[in-house]
Order: C-alpha cells, then structure tokens, then sequence
C-alpha cells in the first residue's frame, strides 16, 4: 500500500509512519521543512510543502493508496482553520486523485455536550475556555468529512501520551468517550490507524480509541 500522511512529522503522526513502514506500506510524508527530517528509513518520501496549501496536498496525493492525517495544533486562544481548512484540501485532492480510502484523527473533545466521562476540569475549562477555538474548528472537519463521499474512519483519542504501545486498547464506533478511558499512548493510536487502513469495518464510522 502506498500511503501518504499529513503531520506525518508531528508526534502521532511519526508513530503513524513508522508503524506503517513497519508494516511494508510506502509512506509519503509532507514537510514544510523536508530538511528537517534526518530519519529517512526505506520506503519514506518527504516532500517540501504545506497542507494548507491545495496544489502541495493534490501532488501529496497523486498516486497514492491511501490518506491519514494526524494534523494538529496546541490550544490557543486564536482562532483555528487547521483542522477545517486541512481536511478540505485533502478530500478535493482525494478527489482529484481518485483516492477513497481516508483515516482521520480529531478528538473526544469534538461532543457538542457535556460528556459525563470526562472529568471536570476538562469538561468546564478545557473544552469551553482554553479549547474553545480549536474544537471547534474540529466539529467544522467532522462536518466537512462526515458529507463527503470517500471511505473515511474518523478516530477520537482522549489524552494522548508519550508511552509505548500496550496493545489493549477499547475502540468503540458511534461515541466520544469511554468511561476510565480518559487516556491512550500514541503508539496504541498509530496501530489502529494502520489496523483500520487494511480494514472496512470501521469505514464511515467515527470511533473513540482509549485505554
């Protein structure tokens, strides 16, 4: 399989690609400073661009199996396109390139409501305050993904951490959350994008993935 990853250098998105070239998948990566990725084991392509730039994402593309992206910013109190404008240009590339197959990642956080599994502090200051902005620009790629026409799997993680992969992690279609799933590693994460790339079972579905 040949894959291409949009924040393929950020820190899930690295996970992504080593699980995938761990796999025997070809992974493309774009960088907007290619330079800056020194690791370039067999089977991985950087190229020089930026995602928020249409043509740089149709050239992504182009010849290409399949998409992930892990696209992201940290909270600010800034107004966010990131995530919105992101997916846009990947579906009209995927478009252009006759590409179907797409795994996305936004988060729990995306639940229009109150969620009774996270915990406060999240729930009434994380959510409403600090990351306001930024999930809201998810809710608007949720949307954007959830009209399109290709075969999207929509992953929600909670708290992502830095740890190796446990392997025994709950992924669950149609919710936000879990309850005690308030965490999962990047690494378990990574497994499951590139378990669900080589799988239907999740295709159109949106799911949380926790411990």
């Amino acid at each position: 399989m040949k894959l291409v990853v949009f924040g393929g250098t950020g820190p899930t998105g690295k996970r992504v690609v080593e699980k995938a070239l761990a796999e025997g998948m070809q992974v493309r990566v774009l960088a907007r400073s290619p330079e800056k990725v020194t690791h370039r084991p067999s089977g991985l392509e950087v190229m020089a661009g930026d995602a928020l730039q249409p043509e740089d994402v149709a050239q992504a593309i182009l010849g290409q199996d399949a998409v992930v992206t892990t696209l992201g910013v940290p909270y600010t109190f800034k107004p966010v396109t990131v995530y919105s404008v992101g997916i846009r240009n990947i579906l009209d590339g995927m478009q252009q390139a006759g590409v179907r197959r797409l795994v996305a990642v936004t988060s729990g956080g995306t639940h229009p409501g109150r969620d009774p599994n996270n915990p406060f502090f999240f729930e009434f200051i994380l959510k409403p305050i600090v990351g306001r902005t930024l999930y809201a620009d998810m809710r608007r790629m949720e949307a954007l993904l959830f009209a399109s026409e290709v075969d999207w799997t929509l992953l929600r993680p909670p708290r992502l951490l830095d740890k190796p992969a446990t392997g025994r992690v709950r992924v669950a279609p149609d919710v936000y959350t879990l309850p005690d799933g308030g965490t999962v590693s990047r690494a378990d994460l990574a497994d499951v994008i590139v378990q669900q790339l080589q799988s239907t079972e999740l295709i159109r579905k949106a799911a949380v993935v926790a411990d």
